[in-house]
Order: structure tokens, then C-alpha cells, then sequence
């Protein structure tokens, strides 16, 4: 039961990205109607010098974004771990105090 749950819910999530991917290719000028395999839609893009500036720009923010994320998610636990050489296994080894909101069993 809860594993056809969880592929509905996959399903639901998934399908309109992926059919928003199909129908990148299509050759038709109406959305959502399939007119056969074409590439002329990505050559337009590709023209575009605007386009093509405002991705890039959208890359160079999620990359900073990413890694900022990183930095940060790697830093806030550096901070919290004791200073005694504890390994990285330590939160979960009951010799830490955290283990009692970090290893709950679900």
C-alpha cells in the first residue's frame, strides 16, 4: 500500500515535467500537440542572444546558490561537533548528547 502510494505520488510529480520535456522537440507551433521530432525550437534559442545571456545568468546564481548551500550546510555542524576528535559516526553513537533527536527510530 505504501509503495503505490509512493508511485503515485512520484507519478504526480514527474509526469508534467516529463511532458513538458517531449514537447520541447515537437515541430508544431500549437502547444501540447505533437507534430512530429524537431530541434528548431533549441536553433531559435540558440539565436537568441537575450535568451541565452538570462541563462547564463540563471546558471551563474544557481551555482552560487549551490555552492553557498554547501558551504554553509558544511559549516553549521563543523561547529557543532566536540572538539574531543569525535569521528564523524559520533551523533549517532549514543556518546554524543545529540543522539536523541538525531537517531530517532521512525
Amino acid at each position: 500500500m505504501r509503495r503505490t502510494g509512493l508511485a503515485l505520488g512520484l507519478a504526480f510529480l514527474w509526469a508534467p515535467i516529463l511532458l513538458l520535456v517531449g514537447y520541447a522537440f515537437s515541430a508544431d507551433r500549437i502547444p501540447f500537440q505533437w507534430g512530429g521530432f524537431s530541434l528548431r525550437w533549441f536553433a531559435a534559442l540558440a539565436g537568441n542572444a537575450r535568451m541565452l545571456e538570462a541563462a547564463w545568468l540563471s546558471l551563474r546564481i544557481a551555482a552560487g546558490a549551490a555552492s553557498l548551500a554547501v558551504l554553509l550546510g558544511g559549516a553549521w555542524p563543523a561547529g557543532r561537533w566536540p572538539a574531543s576528535g569525535a569521528s564523524v559516526a559520533a551523533p549517532c553513537s549514543g556518546r554524543w548528547p545529540a543522539r536523541r533527536w538525531c537517531c530517532r527510530r521512525w
